[in-house]
């Protein structure tokens, strides 16, 4: 078996256990896979038996985990299935030499670079701020088990500012891990929930937006890599307002923090900070542990997103609903929370979860 079969196996037969049930109870299989080296969704399906079920790859970059979801949701809401097993898998490419990146260029690392330097300039931002926000991430995943970037120690901002400088501002220990990894959930609906016989706490998903960019002036058209800045905004303003709640309700939050200053970024596009606060709430504390209670803001990126748990690609907005179940079986302060991820700057999914007790 190979390596993404493996961890695909191992993930789903995980989410399974957890949900207390089996493939022969799941009506359908959805696929994560961002690489085009991993392998197919039939090839994986049949790791878990041969039950006849539809098994479908969904591939849409590093959107790609939010977007099987939203997919599978849509199998549950047409009625075509009670319960769905969703996987995200992808084993990095190591093996494979990038031309590019061994030119010494890569485009994400070095925009994210630009985009960095140009906050500095416009908002005073210090490197400082960024490390901060990095070595709250890193401390965060310090308690996750599947995390890649998993810390023996605490963290510091220092010791994120002396890491390897990568292309300054950024340090190493700033910029997400590429990884190889797998994720799996088990999304149901309340028939398929009673069916299987599941209770205790759960994750309900309220809303689902699902948006691609729009022309404005001066649009880039290739490489934008976040996107037009109104991209995150309406699609979170568009799920939000489904799920009738506000940026108020909001507990905990999961981003495509694939750098630093990309979180300070999703923590102003979705409007839970205004350009010139985000830098003070970050050196008090603000998005870190406690603080809804101390500052109004939520937790962001409480799994240590996509610098500190990893981003393998598929699995990763698979992740950010693992993340958000966790909370809310070990917090009960938390009801909310939201999942944001960016397909190559034009494609967005901002998904809504709630709480709630079978």
């Amino acid at each position: 078996m190979g390596t993404g079969r493996a961890i695909a196996l191992e993930a789903g037969l995980a989410a399974l256990e957890d949900a207390g049930c089996t493939y022969t109870d799941v009506d359908a299989f959805f696929a994560a896979v961002a690489g085009p080296s991993s392998p197919q969704a039939p090839a994986v399906a049949k790791e878990f038996g041969l039950t006849g079920i539809p098994a479908q790859l969904v591939m849409n970059a590093s959107a790609t985990g939010l977007s099987a979801v939203h997919s599978a949701m849509m199998a549950i809401e047409s009625r075509r299935a009670d319960v769905v097993l969703v996987v995200g898998y992808d084993v990095a490419e190591y093996e494979v030499p990038n031309p590019v990146a061994a030119a010494g260029f890569h485009p994400p690392l070095t925009l994210f670079a630009q985009m960095a330097q140009l906050r500095m300039k416009e908002h005073g931002t210090k490197p400082e701020h960024f490390a901060m926000v990095a070595a709250k991430n890193w401390n965060y995943a310090r308690e996750i088990p599947y995390a890649f970037n998993r810390a023996d120690h605490e963290i510091t901002a220092d010791e994120v500012l002396a890491s390897k400088a990568i292309a300054p501002p950024l340090t190493k220990m700033m910029c997400t891990a590429w990884t190889t990894g797998a994720a799996a959930i088990v999304l149901t609906s309340e028939e398929g929930a009673k069916k299987i016989g599941r209770t205790g706490v759960a994750a309900k998903i309220r809303a689902s937006e699902f948006q691609t960019e729009v022309y404005t002036e001066g649009h880039i058209f290739e490489q934008a890599i976040v996107g037009p800045a109104e991209l995150s905004t309406s699609t979170a303003n568009a799920a939000m307002s489904s799920a009738g709640v506000t940026k108020d309700n909001i507990d905990v939050v999961g981003v495509h923090d694939a750098f630093a200053n990309e979180e300070f970024l999703y923590m102003e596009l979705l409007a839970f900070s205004k350009p010139g606060e985000t830098e003070e709430l970050i050196e008090n504390g603000g998005y870190g542990p406690g603080s809804k209670a101390k500052f109004g803001v939520p937790e962001f990126s409480t799994d240590g997103g996509l610098i500190a748990r990893g981003h393998p690609g598929g699995p990763t907005g698979v992740f950010q609903h693992i993340e958000m179940l966790r909370r809310f079986r070990t917090n009960q302060n938390d009801t909310f929370g939201l999942c944001h991820l960016l397909g190559v700057g034009s494609v967005c999914i901002v998904q809504i979860v709630e709480r709630v007790e079978l």
